[in-house]
């Protein structure tokens, strides 16, 4: 383990899981080194990875805290970034994306602006052989939500360390999928989100993004639907007939799709079961945000 630290507590610590790809995320730390806010520690956990990482110790391992587990998922490493934080706001990057530099000096001056206690933003996705696009996180402009938005990410994400630790909200590393979305549902459940509609990260795009699977996607809508309504007082409630009717979808497709295979059968069928439900989340979403 490198912890190389400082005596006083920083700002904001930038939490960084990392299991593929070294160079992405030298990539991700330089984003994180060009913030126009200085006041800022990188916390990086090897979730496991089979990489060398000298790469990454060689450039920066005097300006970032470093940390190895045993692999566990996204959520366990982000996890562990928790515990070692030091800053009075969290951040969260995954390895592969980026920060453009003034995310954390925009961000934390609107939300202390208004008192939010977190805060997500809009972005760009990115990827090789793609055109790079805007994604808005929700429509209209700055305001305080009260659930989340439909094309929140991680990388917009700063909260501040208080409201986790006075509620003992971690990410579920029960899921491999989908456990930042129940988190953010839980962070909703105690405090309004300021939404800043400014494109502040960039989201990397890759062909195994669990996002573009079909296969995942029904099985995580039910995963993340079921977590959300057993640590969430009241959520089934708070879902509309459109959305609960979709989750049914999804449960009914379960049973016929494989979550975890790549096969292109077990993919063409998964998009056949998920496309009604799909239409029916979006037209839930739409109806919420028109």
């Amino acid at each position: 383990m490198t912890d190389s630290t400082k005596n006083a507590a920083p700002e904001v610590s930038a939490v960084i899981p990392f299991y593929r790809n070294v160079g992405w995320l030298c990539e991700a730390v330089e984003s994180v080194l060009a913030q126009d806010l200085g006041d800022v520690e990188i916390i990086v956990v090897n979730d496991g990875s089979p990489e060398d990482v000298s790469e990454l110790l060689d450039r920066f391992g005097g300006r970032i805290r470093y940390f190895e587990k045993e692999n566990g998922g996204a959520a366990s490493a982000r996890n562990a970034g928790l515990e070692q934080a030091r800053g009075k706001y969290i951040a969260f990057l995954d390895s592969d994306d980026l920060w453009t530099p003034e995310k954390l000096s925009v961000q934390l001056k609107k939300m202390k602006d208004c008192g939010a206690r977190w805060s997500l933003t809009d972005y760009e996705v990115f990827g090789e052989g793609m055109k790079n696009e805007y994604k808005s996180a929700a429509s209209g402009g700055e305001r305080m939500l009260g659930e989340v938005p439909p094309y929140i990410a991680t990388p917009t994400i700063v909260v501040e360390r208080g409201l986790l630790e006075e509620n003992a909200l971690r990410f579920p590393d029960d899921l491999k999928y989908g456990q930042d979305i129940v988190l953010w549902e839980l962070l909703c459940s105690k405090a309004l989100a300021l939404y800043i509609p400014e494109m502040l990260a960039r989201v990397r795009i890759r062909g195994t993004n669990a996002g573009r699977r079909a296969a995942v996607q029904i099985h995580t809508r039910v995963e993340m639907y079921d977590k959300c309504a057993e640590l969430i007082e009241g959520f089934k409630k708070s879902r509309s007939g459109l959305f609960r009717f979709a989750v049914a979808l999804c449960r009914f497709g379960r049973r016929f799709v494989r979550k975890n295979s790549m096969g292109k059968a077990n993919e063409f069928v998964a998009r056949v079961l998920f496309a009604p439900p799909y239409l029916l989340f979006k037209l839930d979403r739409k109806r919420k945000h028109a």
